[in-house]
């Protein structure tokens, strides 16, 4: 007889689903499609409209024109000189002398490097200087130091060169007496300078656009103590106040002033402004902006290439960085074929043909407008869709004209919508852009940082 263990039933096993594990488990696949998602996809961030404006200043390094006169020695010899650079000097002043010998103009020159004390008057200006100096200093100025630094070192010159000149008077005549000792005196007024550049008596009309190209411009100092030949460049003196700067300028510094007749500049050296008159003038293809003065000759004498900034004025306006900036294309349709109900209230729209007759009215976005179109996109037309002009038979092809627009993508809504911008000043970084425009955007309007990573209508 068989055992009763051989009668045992066998029942399927019941699956067990616990429920909070499988809570745990989507929350889990969701965390990382959410990551995954945000780890791949390009990061959208939203920039809040502000209102602001860009400082449209510019600096060049702008080619200064002068009158200027070259003095030339009539004899050979060595010069010494009784005047410091950028010296203003009178008509029939001194300013050189020419020693035959060199004895005499090499005693001069030893007698003032061996002078160090200041009478009472010569170091309370010396004092008066520093201390000017001093109080209009900026440390983020730091190259003006070695302008003043030349300008301390040429005044002390002048003084021990003067209490030279006293100290040997006696030596002086008797080489003036014997004819080896030839004093000369400015021709004309002006200041009085020493160097050369082969730029003297050039102008405005015939200035070489090559003086611009970096490296080209030499300059020989003339002042110093060794022997010179006849006919040698000894010095030379700006005679006019009036002078001019040149430089070379782009297309957007044309257009921002091509209407104006003045202009104000300040320059870099002493952060000095002035107002000057302005003229373009145009040398092989490139427009040069020409600036006339009648100030300021004497205190840039010595310099033939002036830094200066251009104060133009600031541009205003709704500031957004440039990047927000992207461009669409719309289909431009004459506004004839828009339609208005009774009450003007009421979306402007259009009449679409269709095919089975049963014509749609249908109410696009208007992107923008000019005086006789209305821009919209494909959101409910596409291109080759006929138009119908309210109380007319006439029709109209969509896509027959296009138009390009600047914008940026609004988000106010959680969506992207374009906005049409003017631009009234942008440099590297940032737009200017006109505020108050139909179907533009508006101070604190939120919009897309990066345009380019975007289209109409995107959830953000």
């Amino acid at each position: 007889m068989p055992s009763d263990s051989n009668k045992v039933i066998k029942f399927h096993r019941q699956l067990h689903i616990n429920v909070g594990i499988m809570i745990c488990f989507i929350i889990f696949i969701y965390i990382v499609f959410h990551v995954f998602s945000y780890l791949t996809t390009d990061k959208i961030s939203i920039y809040e409209v502000t209102q602001g404006q860009i400082a449209a200043n510019y600096k060049y390094n702008a080619l200064a024109l002068r009158s200027e006169s070259v003095i030339y020695s009539d004899r050979a010899g060595f010069p010494y000189y009784y005047k410091k650079n950028g010296a203003t000097v009178g008509a029939k002043s001194p300013i050189y002398a020419i020693d035959e010998t060199g004895t005499l103009a090499a005693q001069l020159s030893e007698s003032a490097a061996s002078k160090n004390r200041l009478n009472t008057d010569d170091l309370s200006e010396a004092e008066n200087n520093i201390n000017a100096f001093m109080n209009g200093y900026n440390g983020t100025e730091f190259q003006k130091l070695y302008s003043f630094k030349n300008d301390l070192s040429d005044f002390l010159a002048q003084v021990y060169n003067d209490q030279a000149l006293t100290s040997l008077y006696s030596a002086i005549n008797e080489a003036t007496v014997a004819n080896t000792y030839h004093l000369y005196y400015a021709p004309v007024a002006g200041h009085l300078l020493f160097y050369v550049d082969g730029l003297e008596g050039v102008t405005p009309d015939t200035f070489d656009p090559d003086v611009f190209v970096p490296d080209t411009y030499t300059m020989t100092p003339l002042r110093n103590y060794e022997e010179v030949e006849a006919n040698s460049p000894i010095c030379k003196i700006v005679t006019s106040d009036h002078w001019n700067l040149i430089m070379p300028v782009d297309d957007t510094i044309y257009d921002m002033i091509k209407d104006e007749s003045y202009l104000q500049i300040k320059f870099d050296e002493d952060n000095a402004t002035t107002w000057t008159a302005m003229s373009f003038i145009e040398k092989n293809g490139t427009r040069y902006l020409n600036l006339s003065l009648d100030d300021s000759a004497d205190r840039y004498s010595e310099y033939r290439f002036i830094t200066i900034e251009l104060m133009i004025d600031e541009a205003s306006g709704l500031k957004i960085p440039n990047t927000a900036i992207t461009e669409k294309t719309f289909f431009s349709v004459p506004k004839a074929y828009f339609y208005q109900g009774n009450d003007k209230t009421d979306s402007l729209g259009i009449i679409l043909k269709t095919e089975d007759g049963n014509n749609s009215f249908l109410s696009p976005t208007i992107y923008y407008e000019t005086d006789d179109c209305y821009f919209i996109d494909s959101e409910f037309v596409k291109s080759g869709d006929s138009l119908i002009k309210p109380d007319s038979q006439e029709t109209y092809t969509v896509g027959t004209e296009t138009a390009t627009l600047k914008g940026v993508y609004n988000v106010n809504k959680g969506y992207t919508v374009f906005k049409q911008i003017e631009i009234l000043y942008q440099n590297n970084d940032y737009s200017i852009i006109k505020s108050g425009t139909n179907y533009g955007v508006a101070l604190y309007d939120r919009i897309v940082l990066e345009g380019d990573k975007v289209k109409e209508n995107d959830i953000i």
